[in-house]
């Protein structure tokens, strides 16, 4: 005889209609789900902070607008998820409000490193050309110069009717400072040299300076070391030589070329003095220029003025997102713990009228 296990009722299998659906909680769990929430602090495990501090990421707006995923202003995105991690560890937000304000606190901070980025970029615009910037300066000084000292000294003479106001001794004070300016910059300091270096090679190979040497060295020495000018005028062209009357006694020749070799030696080791004077002026040169360079850099340490006004603002901005943000989030949590939480303080701090 064959044993057979009863039949279950069909009517008490579950259907799959009747899985899908979920039977409704009782207003009595629904309190105690309330009470619950109230006394909740946050997920306490390691696994469930991790999850929780995802979810910021995953279901946040502004994390998809606030990072520049794109073109040469792009962001890591990877550090800002990182940041918002990092906030909701240390906040542990629960509920999308919290969530939202928390990720609004990151996008504050984010925001604010544009703020820091933008004003170093606006000192960098500056200090990365400052050198260029100021070695053209001193060359555009130094070719002026230059232009004035090569320039007739009869147009500063009294009878220059181009400006009668200036007096004879400010126009002459005016070629001096020209003059004067070409031992500032290198530029002025090697035209210098190479017109004394012509001036040795002309001695030395003609026995004399040219008018046009002469002409040059007494526009750029003659207002600032008059005596070596007129010293190198002696040592100019011989003058044309005129026929000996029968009455005048011969001269003796070489007594005269003695004279002359002198003369010449006197003026090559004047010339030396002053080439090595030069040298000296350009090392003054270099250390006053790496000077002049590193006091302009420290000067740009901090942005222009309209640079300046436009990034205060825009952080001022920010940091009232920021505060508002953390105390709304600050409040939310504590109202969550069940704490009793005043109204917020609003003050006006306009007139009255």
């Amino acid at each position: 005889m064959s044993l057979q296990q009863p039949s279950k009722d069909s009517s008490a299998r579950p259907s799959p209609a009747n899985t899908s659906r979920k039977r409704p909680a009782s207003e009595r769990k629904v309190q105690a789900n309330r009470r619950n929430g109230i006394r909740s602090t946050g997920p306490k495990t390691e696994r469930g902070k991790r999850t929780v501090a995802r979810n910021a990421i995953k279901h946040g707006v502004l994390a998809r607008e606030v990072v520049i995923t794109a073109g040469d202003g792009e962001e890591s995105l990877e550090e800002f998820n990182d940041s918002v991690q990092q906030l909701c560890e240390y906040y542990k937000p629960v509920g999308f409000v919290e969530e939202s304000l928390v990720q609004t606190i990151a996008t504050c901070w984010w925001r604010k490193a544009r703020v820091i980025r933008a004003e170093n970029g606006e000192i960098r615009k500056r200090l990365d050309t400052v050198a260029v910037d100021g070695a053209l300066r001193d060359s555009d000084k130094a070719n002026l110069n230059l232009v004035l000292s090569e320039m007739d000294s009869g147009l500063f003479s009294v009878t220059n009717q181009a400006d009668q106001q200036v007096s004879t001794r400010d126009r002459w004070s005016a070629m001096q400072v020209a003059q004067s300016n070409l031992r500032r910059h290198h530029s002025g300091l090697a035209y210098l040299s190479a017109l004394l270096t012509i001036a040795k090679s002309e001695i030395a190979s003609e026995g004399y300076i040219s008018e046009e040497i002469l002409k040059k060295i007494l526009g750029a020495f003659g207002l600032w070391d008059c005596l070596f000018a007129l010293t190198c005028l002696h040592a100019g062209p011989p003058e044309t030589k005129t026929e000996d009357r029968p009455s005048e006694k011969a001269v003796d020749e070489q007594v005269v070329d003695e004279q002359t070799d002198k003369k010449r030696a006197a003026v090559v080791a004047y010339i030396d003095a002053q080439l090595e004077s030069i040298s000296g002026f350009k090392e003054y040169a270099t250390q006053r220029e790496n000077l002049a360079l590193d006091a302009e850099a420290r000067s740009f340490s901090l942005p222009p003025a309209d640079a300046t006004d436009k990034l205060l603002r825009y952080e001022a901005h920010l940091d009232r997102q920021l505060y508002r943000a953390m105390d709304q989030l600050e409040r939310l949590q504590r109202q969550r713990r069940g704490e009793n939480v005043p109204p917020p303080l609003n003050i006006n701090l306009g007139r009255r009228r």
